[in-house]
């Protein structure tokens, strides 16, 4: 959402407010492409497994299931280019 957020101010001539923790710590984000979000998406489709319920039978395809398709890379918000 940064990005975003960032982009709409560079263009309308506004100043960006990088933001610190109480720390006084440089405020990092991961940032993922939307092209890696979506084949994500379509691969754990292709792959579900059958959800198993609590009595351990197994029933019909996962209604649910988490998967983090997010980057394991912070970037620190003051290093962010476009």
């Amino acid at each position: 959402m940064a990005c975003f957020f960032f982009t709409k101010d560079i263009l309308q001539g506004k100043t960006i407010d990088a933001y610190q923790t109480q720390e006084e710590k440089e405020v990092a984000r991961d940032f993922t492409y939307i092209d890696d979000v979506m084949k994500g998406c379509l691969g754990a489709l292709d792959t579900a497994r059958k959800s198993t319920s609590s009595s351990g039978k197994k029933r019909g395809p996962a209604q649910l299931r988490v998967y983090n398709l997010g980057n394991t890379s912070p970037v620190p918000v003051g290093k962010f280019s476009f």
